[in-house]
């Protein structure tokens, strides 16, 4: 009676031990056992209700080769706004249009904006010419060889108007291991354009000046570098179009481009 109580206590024991040796080894198999679940509680940044990426089926989830040193950061939020706030620019640049002119520009804008995305400004541009390499080469032929070799010359002197303004896109780059915030904007309108036109075509004779004004549409585009809240450094590039005499201040009209890229400074107020 002793001996088979005792057989009988240690076929108890073993049985225990038996299935709670079976149990542990089932949890350990299965994904996201006991295994995993102690390695989710080592992992402070583990997503709750998730086990840590692996590097088999999981591995979808496990982004740190993109960024090992966790150095790039998404942008959220807009740390420079532009909404309620009126806006004042000037820019120096050049005129790109005039095939036989060197032209230089000044700039001036005030502008507001009623949204981020939306606003508008106007501008006035004063550009000063002088006659480039090109028409001093057909003055001098003309000289030498008594031909009437100018062609007729029209000078854009001043141009002013309204433009809306859109900004779609605002978005930070890394620039020199620094971080610089900028918006892309575009831009249309409409406004005046003055001009004179030197009729002369001989170049032994003094230039003779007719002004004119045309109403012209405006689009372009541009960027702003924002170094403050208050302060960004401006690029834009904006082009008139209008019609005028092809042949000078009389005859058939055809359309005409004026193309200008400046740079500047704009501040918030």
């Amino acid at each position: 009676m002793k001996s088979q109580g005792v057989w009988r206590g240690w076929n108890g024991k073993f049985f225990v031990l038996a299935s709670a040796a079976a149990l542990l080894a089932a949890l350990g198999a299965r994904p996201g056992g006991v295994a995993r679940a102690a390695a989710a509680d080592e992992d402070p940044d583990a997503e709750p209700g998730r086990a840590p990426a692996s590097d088999d089926s999981d591995s979808e989830y496990n982004f740190s080769w993109l960024d090992p040193d966790k150095k790039i950061y998404v942008l959220q939020n807009r740390k420079y706004t532009k909404a309620g706030s009126p806006m004042l620019s000037a820019m120096v640049g050049l005129g790109l249009s005039n095939s036989y002119r060197n032209t230089y520009n000044l700039d001036v804008r005030a502008g507001y904006h009623l949204t981020e995305d939306w606003g508008f400004e106007g501008f006035y541009s004063l550009s000063t010419n002088n006659a480039n390499t090109t028409f001093r080469a057909l003055a001098e032929l003309g000289r030498n060889n008594n031909l009437a070799v100018l062609p007729v010359m029209r000078e854009i002197t001043s141009q002013l108007g309204g433009l809306a303004h859109w900004s779609p896109w605002y978005a930070k780059i890394n620039v020199f291991n620094q971080i610089l915030y900028f918006d892309w904007y575009f831009t249309a309108g409409a406004g005046i354009i003055h001009a004179q036109l030197d009729t002369r075509t001989n170049p032994n004779q003094a230039s003779v000046f007719v002004k004119e004004d045309y109403v012209a549409g405006f689009v372009g585009t541009g960027h702003q570098y924002h170094l403050s809240r208050t302060w960004a450094v401006r690029l834009d590039f904006m082009g008139g179009f209008y019609r005028a005499a092809f042949d000078g201040a009389s005859g058939a009209k055809t359309w005409f481009s004026n193309f200008n890229f400046n740079a500047g400074i704009a501040g918030r107020l």
